[in-house]
């Protein structure tokens, strides 16, 4: 469930900062800390070796290349080191495994009577190095993101689309539009930049959460997590009779039980909340 996966991101991000990054007497130690222990400790890792690139940079790139246990923690590292090298890594990588590959370097075919069977496998590496181009921000990594959208497997394109909305090269009115027909997938990307906006800008949030229940109407879970979306950003913003507004209308979706749970939970919470002086 997404919101579970947000809120226990925030919960790493807050623990790992709690955690001092001296538990670490070397690069060595924090390299292997990457893959093993708690995700607290794997987040003062990756802090650690960001704060030491000149050491960690290669053996970071060792790991993220061949795909060694932690090798998601090393990518993040390499992110947050903003070091020069990281964009023409990440993007050397991104054009090497715009989809999934059989051993001789063709593309892996799915489908009925393929060799590979009718369960298509999500590309989760070259989907998180897109999206890793799109966070260190720089627009030489366009074309390169571009080139994805229309070679790369489904998860690399949705992560491309994002990553070149986040460096400006794509709007968000041409994501709903092309979410709302043509690249279905794509829905999942407009929710991720409603998500990243929940804190920082509510109102931005709850206009994009309004649009996905206008424009995609016949997709009804989506619908439902608008909906429950906006609840957040209506608190964020203080707005605490619209945030119990948007509770009826998740309490309507009786076929998402864990939506309606956490709606319920939600109203309880608003209602001490607005009660406070």
């Amino acid at each position: 469930m997404v919101t579970r996966r947000i809120g226990s991101l925030a919960m790493v991000l807050i623990a790992a900062s709690a955690f001092s990054q001296e538990q670490f007497g070397s690069v060595k130690d924090a390299i292997a800390a990457l893959a093993d222990g708690p995700s607290s400790t794997k987040w003062s890792a990756v802090q650690y070796l960001a704060n030491h690139p000149d050491e960690s940079i290669p053996q970071l790139f060792w790991i993220v290349e061949n795909q060694k246990p932690g090798w998601e923690n090393a990518s993040s590292a390499i992110v947050r080191s903003k070091d020069a090298r990281a964009l023409p890594f990440f993007t050397r990588l991104l054009a090497d495994n715009f989809f999934l590959k059989e051993a001789d370097g063709s593309r892996k075919k799915f489908g009925f009577g393929s060799k590979n069977g009718c369960l298509v496998m999500s590309n989760l590496f070259g989907s998180v190095l897109a999206m890793h181009l799109g966070e260190l921000g720089d627009p030489a990594a366009i074309p390169t993101l571009r080139d994805a959208t229309s070679q790369g497997d489904a998860a690399v394109e949705a992560s491309a689309y994002d990553a070149l909305y986040r460096l400006g090269a794509v709007t968000l009115d041409e994501l709903f539009s092309l979410a709302s027909v043509a690249k279905p997938n794509l829905r999942q990307v407009v929710e991720e930049i409603g998500w990243r906006s929940l804190y920082s800008d509510p109102k931005f949030a709850i206009a994009l959460f309004d649009r996905i229940v206008k424009d995609f109407a016949d997709d009804p879970r989506r619908v439902a997590g608008a909906h429950f979306w906006k609840i957040q950003a209506f608190e964020n913003d203080k707005d605490y009779g619209a945030a119990l507004r948007e509770v009826d209308e998740v309490l309507k979706f009786e076929n998402y039980e864990n939506l309606v749970r956490q709606a319920t939970e939600a109203r309880a919470r608003i209602l001490v909340a607005r009660a406070r002086p």
